[in-house]
């Protein structure tokens, strides 16, 4: 018996592991159009942090003395730059001169995931324990703003990195902006209904807590009775809690990739997560290598830049701090475009894992159905007379024929 042996020419590793294809992420992140629309994404999340502060029932949470970033990142930021970039002595004693001796140094790793952190904070607030009305309507207000932004333009963001991806076609940004913006309802009330959903259930436990609070002298009984109401309650509430936190950038992103409704983001992120877990966690983890690389870089050329800014410029006073805010900008606009071109490609993939679905495949809204003619009846018109054929012997004989 012979042994048969198999050559492999090629290998098409991007379809034996799949996951290679959020290596493409960067590259899909640092395109021109997809950093000028997540620059105005920062901006406008931005100036509308900033104009929430200054409601009278809401405490400011940092947005208000710095427009664009916490005054924690900036500090960190000068520190850093301050550490980095110092004076060394050159070989001659009478001169000096200022030479980088700095490494590339990622950010946080939680600002990789900082839109996602928008989200989440005040989410975290509306389940305080003794909340005030102000906290509550705060804490709403914040969760809607950045409810809108995210899912407006960051949904815009998705567009045109769902369509390079898989067509590799690009979409212009005042198109993307305005596919997006026909679904703001359903990215509003896409992560609402969970919370929805919340809310209801702790109903059931408030009515326990009443119950056990109305019974004079019940002793416990009310609870030690109803009590397993409140767990099972609980332990739902929990579910649904960590699945919506999980699962809210990929309902995004399905509603922009399909063109769908809020109810499809829900079921398709939900579906995703709790079907593909280790799956999703290898996808994010390797996702968040790609951007600590890569943000690595991009922070490195930027310190660089202000450093032989400030180097040429030499100024003793902070008339530079605009231009500081715009690097500022810049840097989150890197972070919020990263991640978002991330969230489209890990959906793909997922996708594809769960349900089948061709890395090709993507909804592009074509133009609308034309109004088709009726169909026509009966003999057609014409200029020309019609000559009928006399009637004969023969034909009126076949005609009365039975």
């Amino acid at each position: 018996m012979t042994d048969k042996h198999i050559t492999v020419d090629s290998i098409r590793w991007h379809s034996v592991l799949p996951c290679l294809h959020l290596l493409r992420a960067a590259q899909l992140a640092l395109r021109v159009r997809v950093l000028l629309l997540a620059l105005l994404t920062v901006i406008l999340f931005s100036a509308g942090r900033v104009a929430i502060n200054s409601l009278p029932f809401v405490n400011p949470d940092g947005f208000g003395a710095n427009f664009l970033v916490p005054d924690v990142e900036r500090e960190s930021v000068a520190l850093r730059e301050v550490a980095r970039f110092r004076p060394l002595p050159s070989i001659v004693p009478e001169e000096s001169m200022v030479i980088w001796n700095g490494w590339p140094s990622p950010p946080a790793p939680g600002w990789l995931g900082w839109p996602l952190e928008t989200v989440h904070a005040p989410a975290r607030e509306l389940f305080r324990p003794n909340k005030s009305w102000v906290s509550l309507a705060s804490a709403w207000t914040r969760l809607l703003w950045a409810l809108l932004i995210w899912g407006t333009l960051g949904g815009a963001i998705i567009r045109m990195v769902a369509v390079r991806f898989a067509r590799d076609e690009s979409v212009p940004v005042g198109r993307a902006v305005a596919s997006s913006a026909r679904l703001w309802q359903s990215h509003l009330y896409g992560p609402l209904l969970p919370l929805l959903g919340i809310g209801i259930l702790s109903l059931g436990i408030h009515t326990v807590g009443w119950l056990e609070r109305g019974v004079g002298n019940s002793n416990g009984w009310v609870l030690l009775l109803l009590g397993w109401i409140p767990l099972i309650l609980g332990f739902l509430m929990a579910a649904l809690l960590i699945l919506t936190a999980i699962s809210w950038p990929l309902m995004v992103a399905a509603i922009s990739t399909e063109g769908s409704d809020g109810f499809d983001g829900l079921s398709r992120a939900f579906g995703y997560v709790m079907n593909r877990p280790w799956y999703l966690l290898w996808l994010v983890a390797l996702a968040c290598g790609v951007g600590l690389i890569m943000t690595s870089f991009v922070w490195w050329f930027f310190d660089i830049a202000g450093w032989l800014t400030g180097s040429i410029l030499q100024l003793p006073h902070s008339g530079t701090a605009v231009w500081g805010e715009v690097q500022a900008a810049l840097r989150l606009a890197v972070l919020v475009s990263y991640f978002w071109s991330a969230t489209t490609v890990i959906y793909f993939l997922l996708r594809q894992s769960d349900d089948g679905a061709p890395l090709d495949q993507v909804y592009i809204p074509g133009p609308p159905p034309k109004a088709e003619p009726l169909p026509l009846v009966g003999v057609a018109t014409s200029q020309q007379p019609v000559i009928e054929r006399p009637v004969t012997e023969a034909g009126e004989a076949a005609a009365t024929q039975p």
